[in-house]
């Protein structure tokens, strides 16, 4: 009997993008790796769908089914995991965004919507090993991919790659020429790094954070906040 869709996400997924060819190359899924769920997704888990089903596995914004960027020109399982080529994306407004999102260093994670076919459960450890995949689909994700937690991949971040993270976004809400739900997209995860950084500096015994992480960049946060109230 066929499961319920499952999800899983991998960060640093990215291996290069070129926005004028509109062409993203990267990973969807590693093998061998121990995720969050304490599941290990084995190579092989995604031989039959690649054979029987390639045509029919989408590259998806965000895990949504209205914003398809297209289908994979290259999906293969390699040493690493399932590596894939989309190439060209189509044109439209949020594959565009997306691109710019990539280029910019803000996205680079990727996940998978699929059924678990076959697996074996480790009582002892806790540990779901995945043998055999249905996979719909592969998406790139962070911004906005569940709207109750929509950046859960900041959460085991430093608070460096929080500042660093947050620069990154400034620096691209100042220079791009996004839709509006994407600008956003961006004030939000602006305000969860804020959010992010403060937590990581309690935890470190601060009375409140560094300079670094608001006070350099209030002005932007001022101005990014009232852009999105004229839209």
């Amino acid at each position: 009997m066929q499961g319920l869709l499952e999800f899983k996400q991998i960060t640093g997924a990215l291996k290069d993008v070129d926005l004028k060819k509109r062409i993203v190359t990267g990973y969807l899924s590693n093998f061998d790796n121990k995720d969050f769920d304490n599941d290990i997704i084995v190579k092989g888990a995604f031989t039959k769908s690649i054979s029987e089903r390639k045509n029919d596995i989408y590259f998806l914004n965000q895990h949504d089914w209205k914003q398809p960027h297209g289908k994979f020109n290259v999906l293969i399982e390699d040493e690493k995991g399932l590596y894939f080529e989309s190439t060209p994306l189509i044109d439209t407004s949020y594959s565009s965004d997306a691109l710019k999102l990539y280029e910019a260093g803000i996205v680079n994670e990727h996940s998978i919507g699929f059924n678990t076919i076959q697996s074996d459960f480790d009582k002892k450890n806790n540990v779901r090993t995945i043998k055999e995949i249905k996979l719909y689909e592969g998406s790139n994700v962070t911004l906005g991919a569940n709207n109750a937690t929509p950046f859960t991949g900041f959460k085991s971040l430093t608070l460096k790659e929080v500042n660093d993270k947050q620069k990154l976004i400034l620096k691209a809400f100042r220079n791009g020429t996004f839709t509006d739900d994407t600008f956003g997209l961006l004030e939000i995860a602006i305000k969860d790094l804020q959010l992010q950084a403060f937590e990581l500096g309690k935890s470190q015994k601060k009375e409140k954070p560094s300079n670094d992480t608001f006070n350099n960049n209030s002005a932007d946060i001022k101005t990014i906040e009232q852009f999105i109230k004229n839209i």
